[in-house]
């Protein structure tokens, strides 16, 4: 560039009728001096400047470089924390499947000794009624009752105190364990048969409006039934003046053969 503006200058001062005094030329000199001088301060701030650019790329290729191997290291890292998460989730499952298998074994194992242990218990009770053991019978049923209240023979247990109590001619106890059968197991079979010995031991304990209506219910809820029939019987019988006192006599005998 240098060249070409000094030829440039040369060339002006050779054309045709252009002469230039020697103070002009001196002139021109430094005037080219300036303009060399100049020129070469540009250049030498274009090399700066390209040399800070060709840095600056380097550097930047060097921390693009950088955040490359790090990222990579980061998904490295990632890789093997999924690695050891899915490792623990398969150990859990199989910890999970273990415990479960275990308890659904021992749910089982202790379900089975349960019910021969309640079994034990009414069949025990129930065989001192039958020969006529009964405060032992009550307590064994009783004891039933406490430990399994919603056993499958929790509302035999309940009715069989209740007859215990009427074969000891304890009437009106009997009738509050009959009514425990009602209100506590309302959907059981027990419920009919006693209803019928509440009515039973009313007539007994000089209760008869109140037995005749108890009576009335069992044979209009239950019309099909062997206690409908009985509570036909036990009505006739209570209507007919001259048979009431020996109904009376006669009520622990029937009562005792419908056991």
């Amino acid at each position: 560039m240098k060249r070409i503006i000094i030829l440039g200058i040369i060339g002006l001062l050779c054309l045709p009728g252009c002469f230039a005094t020697r103070e002009e030329m001196a002139t021109l000199k430094e005037d080219m001096a300036g303009l060399q001088e100049q020129v070469g301060g540009v250049q030498q701030g274009m090399n700066k400047s390209t040399s800070k650019i060709k840095i600056g790329q380097a550097d930047i290729g060097a921390r693009m470089d950088a955040l490359e191997l790090s990222q990579q290291a980061v998904e490295a890292k990632i890789d093997e924390s999924n690695n050891k998460i899915d490792k623990v989730s398969l150990r859990l499952d199989n910890l999970e499947s273990s415990l479960l298998s275990r308890l659904k074994a021992l749910e089982d194992r202790t379900a089975a000794e349960v019910a021969v242990s309640s079994e034990k218990i009414y069949q025990t009770a129930y065989i001192d009624h039958t020969k006529g053991n009964f405060d032992l019978a009550i307590m064994g049923f009783r004891q039933y009752l406490e430990k399994y209240p919603a056993g499958v023979l929790a509302d035999s247990s309940q009715y069989w105190i209740g007859e215990c109590l009427f074969s000891q001619d304890k009437y009106d106890q009997s009738i509050e364990e009959f009514k425990k059968v009602i209100s506590g197991f309302p959907q059981s079979i027990k419920v009919p048969p006693a209803k019928l010995k509440i009515a039973l031991a009313m007539a007994l304990t000089d209760r008869k409006k109140e037995a005749l209506k108890l009576l009335d219910e069992i044979i209009t809820q239950y019309p099909d039934s062997a206690e409908a029939k009985a509570a036909a019987e036990k009505k006739k019988d209570l209507q007919t003046p001259k048979k009431q006192e020996k109904a009376k006599v006669q009520e622990k005998e029937k009562a005792k053969e419908q056991e």
